[in-house]
């Protein structure tokens, strides 16, 4: 299934009418069930799938690694998941971050910029959200079809995703980032979106230090944030940023 299909439109703009073709984002219809035990049934953009399972059932606390997971099947959208008889039972227990992270605020700004400059899918069509998690060493630079890789200084994006759905785009980052053995404890977040308590606790459950978001966070999240030791921003563009808790983390 492609990311985005032309459709015809009536554009409208200052008193004028005329017909042109657009570009939209496509969705795709999928579910998770684990030991044939439905757990989500939701929409997002098609690629990444595999990541995506993998992202959603490790900031769920389903899985401990990905060597918990012993096979995906998919058909028609549905993903059957097998885990091995050491798979957790439950879902893992949230705890402090206890990373020692900190990063000056430059760091911060640096990833929402490179995060949008690679955003082609939502310049052509405006309709996704980006999740990024960036090096925090500037050490790593992922070749990612999703985020192509630059020898540009700013481009140490570990693992990029666009999607229709935030929460999806965010998984599929996770699951990308695992795939790569990534070292959460060192990364840094950017998410193209506001920042509820379910989001933060996904990150917080990755062992992710650091989160910074274009938009503004909810007040339970920030309340989560100082819990669970995580730095968190909102209004990350341009050069200014909010510290919304732990801003030891950015130096402030």
């Amino acid at each position: 299934m492609p990311i985005t299909e032309n459709a015809p439109i009536q554009r409208y703009e200052s008193g004028t009418v005329e017909s042109v073709d657009d570009t939209l984002v496509t969705e795709n219809h999928v579910a998770v069930a684990v030991n044939e035990i439905e757990l989500i049934r939701t929409t997002c953009s098609p690629g990444r799938m595999r990541e995506w399972v993998l992202g959603y059932l490790f900031s769920e606390g389903r899985i401990a690694s990905p060597e918990d997971v012993e096979e995906i099947r998919e058909a028609d959208g549905r993903f059957a998941v097998t885990l091995v008889d050491s798979a957790p039972t439950e879902p893992l227990a949230i705890t402090r971050v206890e990373s020692g992270l900190i990063v000056g605020p430059e760091t911060l700004l640096a990833a929402a910029r490179t995060a949008i400059d690679r955003a082609e899918t939502f310049r052509q069509t405006g309709g996704t959200h980006v999740m990024a998690l960036v090096d925090s060493e500037h050490a790593k630079i992922a070749n990612e079809p999703d985020f192509p890789a630059s020898h540009e200084r700013e481009a140490f994006v570990l693992a990029g995703c666009e999607d229709i759905s935030r929460t999806c785009a965010l998984e599929k980052v996770i699951g990308l980032a695992l795939e790569a053995c990534a070292d959460f404890g060192r990364s840094v977040a950017f998410l193209s979106s506001r920042v509820p308590s379910r989001l933060l606790v996904k990150l917080a459950r990755c062992g992710i230090p650091i989160i910074a978001a274009v938009s503004a966070p909810t007040i339970d999240a920030v309340r989560l944030a100082e819990e669970l030791n995580v730095c968190l921003c909102g209004f990350v563009r341009g050069d200014r940023l909010n510290v919304y808790a732990h801003g030891w983390r950015v130096g402030l």
